[in-house]
């Protein structure tokens, strides 16, 4: 089975906005290099500790190659973070609301048990520094970062399969944030009976909807 995209080589820059996305001046793969490099190194060392120069060298580049790209190390940091969450979000499109949340689950499942995930996870939590604390923020409130997690909700409302009043956008939050707690607070495990208990709280807080199976008019 492929790993999910967050950790893997295949992740590239998402677009961001006016001076984001994919750097100008990098062949492919060296960007996947220099961002293969730093996801090891937020791993291996945190951010506080991690160093451009460290970036080049693991990356076998020159760190003026780097910052002709970046302005600061927040930068780097930044679109690889947004590189590795826009990629490894599961896309599931099974026709059925009941089928899209198991697949949405099972993706997370895996996402979520990769092991840099809680390095890249812990950085964006924990990270004081207000660059790159300010540059995930622009970057989560973008539209087209969010949409992938909310489709399977928004599609499911749209075909009266929740309730027409539920709010997506917190339905997500709720799944994703229970998600986070575990990995960075209290370190319980994200199995799949935790998975399994997570989406049977998702689907009773979406509601049912007039097209829900077995939400016919009683007899």
């Amino acid at each position: 089975m492929t790993e999910p995209a967050l950790v893997g080589p295949a992740a590239t820059p998402a677009r961001t906005g006016r001076g984001r996305g994919r750097p100008r001046g990098l062949t492919d793969r060296v960007r996947r290099d220099v961002f293969a490099a730093v996801r090891s190194l937020l791993a291996d060392v945190g951010y506080e500790a991690l160093r451009i120069e460290d970036v080049a060298a693991m990356a076998g580049v020159h760190k003026t190659t780097l910052y002709r790209q970046w302005a600061s190390k927040a930068d780097l940091v930044r679109d690889v973070l947004a590189a590795a969450e826009a990629a490894a979000i599961p896309r599931p499109d099974e026709g059925s609301w009941d089928a899209d949340l198991a697949k949405l689950c099972e993706g997370l499942l895996r996402v979520f048990n990769h092991p840099t995930t809680l390095a890249l996870v812990r950085t964006r939590v924990t990270a004081n520094d207000p660059r790159l604390t300010e540059g995930l923020r622009e970057i989560a409130s973008d539209p087209t970062q969010t949409a992938p997690i909310l489709l399977p909700f928004q599609r499911a409302k749209e075909r009266g399969e929740i309730a027409p009043d539920a709010d997506v956008s917190m339905l997500v939050e709720c799944l994703m944030s229970a998600l986070v707690t575990r990995l960075v607070v209290t370190g319980a495990p994200i199995d799949r009976p935790f998975m399994d208990r997570l989406a049977r709280m998702i689907r009773a807080a979406a509601g049912t909807g007039p097209a829900a199976a077995g939400s016919g008019p009683a007899p």
